[in-house]
């Protein structure tokens, strides 16, 4: 077992192996989220790290093995925390679509109430039969799901089962379907 100073000081004499991975093989990803940068950085390091307590002296370089603790770590980093976190695919309500010709902003809420099925007063009994609703954390289960979470994850996230999430929001269907009515 190394101690600390050990770790520490293969850390410092490899730290320069992160920032060669990052260029080499995450361009794209950083072009695409650069405000993630110092993130992507800071998985590598802790890549680095883990590698400190596996490294054998007698089964080759610290670099070799280093290099695959990092790429982990930065490919876990990238493929899912930032897929659940990072979605530009999720919109709330208020967010502008387009601008009609006198400027104004025509919000996805107003682009729903013109739907012929879908009138301004059903968005409005969902968001209050949300808030009014005494399922248990359905605000948190809601609000998990508009970011991406899956029933599974949001499940981990409250301590509970994947069939209780399903559960809740099944029961809160029901509430909208009954309020809508």
């Amino acid at each position: 077992m190394r101690s600390l100073e050990e770790r520490n000081k293969l850390v410092e004499d490899n730290i320069d192996l992160v920032h060669f991975i990052i260029n080499k093989y995450f361009k794209y990803f950083l072009g695409r989220y650069p405000y993630l940068q110092e993130d992507l950085f800071q998985e590598g390091s802790i890549g680095l790290y883990k590698a400190t307590f596996c490294f054998d002296e007698s089964k080759g370089k610290f670099s070799t093995i280093a290099f695959q603790y990092i790429l982990g770590y930065l490919m876990t980093f990238t493929t899912r925390y930032v897929k659940k976190h990072y979605r530009s695919d999720i919109d709330s309500f208020e967010k502008c679509v387009y601008e009609n010709d006198s400027g104004e902003g025509i919000r996805i809420e107003d682009r729903l109430a013109s739907n012929e099925n879908i009138d301004i007063e059903s968005v409005h009994v969902i968001r209050s039969c949300i808030k009014r609703s005494e399922i248990k954390d359905i605000q948190k289960i809601v609000y998990l799901r508009e970011k991406g979470y899956t029933q599974k994850e949001i499940s981990k996230v409250l301590g509970t089962n994947q069939t209780a999430i399903s559960r809740r929001l099944g029961k809160l269907k029901a509430e909208i379907n009954i309020l809508g009515k």
